[in-house]
């Protein structure tokens, strides 16, 4: 039976509560990742994600154009559109802001020693996409969807008495 220690990703990139978004953000994008736990004094605190940016963003102003064919009651439909400019704009006012501001603070932990199914459960009942993975009261690793995807597809073809990928 699997176990989070078998899936998840080692060592974990952190960041810390006073990073900026932008320099958080930055280190997503270098390591292509979509999430890190925010780490204060070796407890975490939170999580950073992709999700947390976009969610961040709000723009001031949003033009609306007529959308043809109408597919309201009142035969005129109108659509948002949010030009590139806005959303930079947008991003610049958030992007200096502390990642403490932005985070997601309710973050559900898991031991290593957890079974893949356990965590996979606590995964989709509370709609979340990482499970920081912590022993001793230090985190050790990281389990993501894309982990769990790899090691069940991996289990599987090794279960079938095919060679490890």
């Amino acid at each position: 039976m699997l176990k989070v220690k078998d899936v998840m990703s080692s060592p974990v990139f952190t960041v810390g509560p006073e990073t900026t978004v932008k320099d958080a953000s930055a280190l997503l994008a270098e390591r292509n990742i979509s999430g890190l736990p925010v780490v204060d004094m070796g407890k975490i605190v939170g999580v950073f994600s992709e999700a947390d940016v976009l969610r961040s963003i709000k723009t001031q102003k949003k033009d609306l154009r007529l959308v043809y064919p109408s597919v309201s009651s009142l035969g005129i439909a109108f659509q948002e559109e949010v030009t590139q400019r806005e959303l930079l704009e947008a991003y610049e006012e958030i992007g200096n802001m502390p990642v403490r501001d932005v985070m997601s603070r309710d973050v559900e932990a898991v031991t290593p020693e957890l079974t893949l199914g356990e965590a996979v459960m606590k995964m989709v009942q509370r709609g979340i996409h990482r499970l920081p993975v912590v022993e001793k009261s230090q985190i050790v690793g990281i389990v993501t969807r894309g982990d769990v995807i790899r090691g069940l597809a991996k289990d599987a073809s090794n279960s079938k008495g095919q060679p490890k990928l």
